[in-house]
């Protein structure tokens, strides 16, 4: 089987690092962006999506269907962050983190199960998945997190064939918003993780 990825978010810190890393040791990359296309990568095609509302993304997989239908590998790496003291959160800001990093990975991961030949997906979390604790600014990017690990496991347990498999990284270099206590790990470091994990499920 020809090694095809789908990586969404690949035109940001850590997904520039993604493609890079899969393109260069034979995989073929489908790597989405959603606005100003990147430059040329070899080995990869960029593909254009809004993943904004439910239809964006569906569109998004039925557009793109016969281009997937290969596709044995999957990194959702999109997942946008709201940063915002907690007074001044709105319902509108959990309706956002919650579509946007476990919607869009639900949508996408449920297609590929039904439609393609995937044997493995990463979902991309956080340092403090699974942690109890109290946030001041992110706190709807980690609720919504934490119900992508939920989502994992539970994929996981349903699909045994496919390997489910959650990368939680700390804060990269580069990142626009800073870790508290200073903790950084290269984009490049979290995207051979992800690698790692990708090929314990690839088979020929």
């Amino acid at each position: 089987m020809d090694k095809q990825i789908l990586i969404t978010g690949a035109s940001g810190l850590l997904g520039k690092a993604l493609v890079k890393q899969f393109s260069a040791n034979g995989y073929h990359v489908f790597a989405q962006y959603h606005q100003d296309e990147p430059h040329y990568q070899k080995n990869c095609d960029w593909v254009q999506a809004d993943f904004s509302t439910l239809t964006g993304i569906r569109d998004f997989l039925v557009e793109n269907s016969l281009r997937f239908k290969r596709c044995g590998f999957l990194v959702n790496n999109y997942g946008p962050i709201t940063y915002k003291d907690i007074a001044d959160l709105t319902a509108e800001d959990f309706y956002f983190d919650f579509h946007h990093n476990v919607i869009t990975a639900f949508e996408i991961t449920n297609f590929f199960i039904k439609y393609t030949q995937v044997q493995a997906v990463v979902n991309i979390g956080f340092e403090d998945v699974g942690l109890v604790k109290s946030y001041k600014k992110i706190l709807t990017y980690a609720a919504a997190k934490n119900a992508l690990q939920l989502m994992t496991e539970s994929f996981a347990a349903r699909y045994e064939s496919i390997g489910f498999h959650l990368v939680s990284p700390a804060t990269m270099e580069g990142a626009k918003i800073k870790s508290k206590d200073g903790k950084q790990v290269s984009p490049q470091s979290v995207a051979l993780e992800v690698f790692e994990k990708i090929t314990i499920n690839s088979r020929p």
